[in-house]
Order: C-alpha cells, then sequence, then structure tokens
C-alpha cells in the first residue's frame, strides 16, 4: 500500500482543524427568519383578503349582508341544460352550499334559486317578467331595464327582505319586499343598540340568468362554482377581484388563466359568511379576520 505524502497529510489535518473551528449552525436565526417571513406573509394576505371582500360583497349602508337563512332555505332548479348536465350543476351548487353551511331545503321544496342557460336570455327575461310582475321584488323599472339588457355572460338578480331575530318578515310576508302602508310590519322588539342590526336582510329568491353563447368554452365544473359563489352571496356586478385568487376570474382572464373552479379564498368567504353573526354590525370585518384564519392560520409559516 503506499504511503502518503507528507505534504498531503498536512493539508488535510490543516482541512479538518478548519471544519472543527466552523461554529454550528444557529438554530434559533433559523427560526426567527422564518417567524418574520410568516408574520410578512400573513400581513399580505390580510391586506388582500381586506380589498377583496371590499370589493365583492354587496352591503348596503346601515344593514346586513344578505344570505340565505333557514327560514327561507335555499331550493335550486336548473333549467335550460340537458338532464345530466343540469343535475352535475344542481348537485355541485348544492354541495358547495351544505360545505358552507348554508341551509339547504329538502329535496321537494318550492324553488327559490333559478339557474336558467338561453340562447336569448333578454327575450326570455321579459317573456318571464310579463307573466310573474314581482319576479324584480319591488325595483325600479331603471335597475329592471339594466338587468335584462345586461351583456354578461352569467348575470345575477336577488330578492332580499328584511327579518326579524325572531325569523318574522318585516315586509308584506309574501315572500316579496313590497311595502304597503296597510300592510307593514312593524319590529315590536327593537333594541336600541349599535352593537347588532335589530333585523337582517335575509335572500328570499335568486335568479341566475347564463347567456349560452357568452360562456362558451366554459365547462360545468367552473360554471357551478362561479353560480355557487354568485348565487350563495349577494356579490357586486361590477366587483373587480384584483389579484386574488377567485373564480370571478372566469370570464375576465384569458382562457388558460382561467381558474377550474372555486378557489380557496371563495370557499373561506363562504364559510365566514355562513358562520359568521349574521347581526353583528361588524360582521363584514369578522368575515375578513375568519378568512384570514382560514387562509393562513396562526403560527403557519409562509411558503
Amino acid at each position: 500500500m503506499p504511503i502518503k505524502p507528507a505534504r498531503f497529510i498536512v493539508l488535510t489535518l490543516i482541512a479538518c482543524a478548519a471544519i472543527a473551528d466552523t461554529p454550528p449552525p444557529d438554530g434559533n436565526a433559523a427560526l426567527n427568519t422564518i417567524t418574520v417571513e410568516a408574520a410578512r406573509h400573513r400581513e399580505l394576505v390580510e391586506q388582500q383578503v381586506k380589498t377583496f371582500v371590499s370589493h365583492i360583497a354587496q352591503k348596503p349602508y346601515g344593514s346586513s349582508l344578505a344570505r340565505w337563512e333557514s327560514v327561507v332555505p335555499l331550493c335550486p332548479l336548473v333549467a335550460g341544460l340537458p338532464r345530466e348536465d343540469g343535475e352535475f350543476i344542481l348537485a355541485r351548487v348544492s354541495q358547495i352550499a351544505a360545505s358552507a353551511g348554508a341551509p339547504l331545503a329538502a329535496e321537494r321544496c318550492k324553488p327559490n334559486f333559478f339557474i336558467v342557460v338561453s340562447a336569448d336570455p333578454d327575450a326570455l327575461l321579459k317573456a318571464w317578467n310579463k307573466r310573474d310582475v314581482w319576479m324584480f321584488g319591488d325595483e325600479g323599472p331603471g335597475k329592471i331595464r339594466k338587468f335584462i339588457g345586461s351583456k354578461s355572460p352569467i348575470r345575477v338578480w336577488y330578492n332580499a327582505e328584511l327579518y326579524s331575530d325572531e325569523g318574522t318578515p318585516m315586509g308584506n310576508g309574501d315572500g316579496t319586499s313590497n311595502y304597503s302602508a296597510n300592510s307593514i310590519r312593524a319590529n315590536l322588539r327593537a333594541r336600541a343598540t349599535r352593537i347588532v342590526f335589530n333585523d337582517t336582510r335575509d335572500l328570499t329568491s335568486a335568479l341566475v340568468m347564463v347567456d349560452g353563447p357568452r360562456a362558451r368554452g366554459i365547462n360545468f365544473g367552473q360554471l357551478a362554482a362561479f353560480i355557487a359563489l354568485t348565487g350563495l352571496a349577494e356579490i357586486r356586478a361590477d366587483a373587480q377581484a384584483t389579484d386574488a385568487p377567485t373564480i370571478l376570474h372566469l370570464f375576465s382572464a384569458v382562457e388558460n388563466d382561467r381558474p377550474a373552479g372555486l378557489s380557496a379564498w371563495d370557499a373561506a368567504f363562504l364559510k365566514a359568511l355562513y358562520r359568521t353573526d349574521h347581526a353583528d354590525r361588524q360582521q363584514l370585518q369578522e368575515i375578513k379576520s375568519a378568512m384570514v384564519q382560514d387562509i393562513v392560520p396562526s403560527g403557519k409559516a409562509a411558503p
């Protein structure tokens, strides 16, 4: 066996000594770095969530957010599609509603959430309105004309009514929000408080009109997700979702970048909407906080 040269042995000893003198990695420093990055990531998400919710949630001044309640549970109906496709949409929307905590009516129920696909939605809406003059509640003709003449691939109409905390409708009690001097119901148990609403806005019906030609190229999974988000929550018609990951980008994104379905943000928003106190005047803020906790739980490191 050849003997190692003395020079090689000396160099080897020097290298080993250098390694031995190297201080061990500072575990605390690495942990502190991760903690700081996680905190920064959470702050970024908090700001993005705040912007997202503020831009999409429709909330009339001095009133609660609208959502479905058990007094008028969700009863969806799909029309304008082959049976198999319609049943897929119905099942997916119902699944999303159940996951969010929205109340679903029994299997045999009177439809109040209409999902309609049409090649000529404008003509259909005009004819429908002639047969049912209350389909748009008590809204003025200007808003109705704007809805009927919309060029959006999917347009959504919401009918909501005020209910007391006992589940009593504050309107006529006929399923609409029509008020008259002889039939207005007063909330006799209203409280003088700035903490909660004495009555809340509950959805009583909704119409999702899908323009078939304008929605071409969208698959049924994407369609069901978009319908679920916009039908379970009162979303602004001109909602600007900015850079948040959401199904609301379905028709604004280029084809290859279209969202495949309901995002984690969408699911978190719906869950927060239905699991926060409907009468709480701070519900909007509670929704934002719940979403952040759902998206980035406390103690989770930044990705």
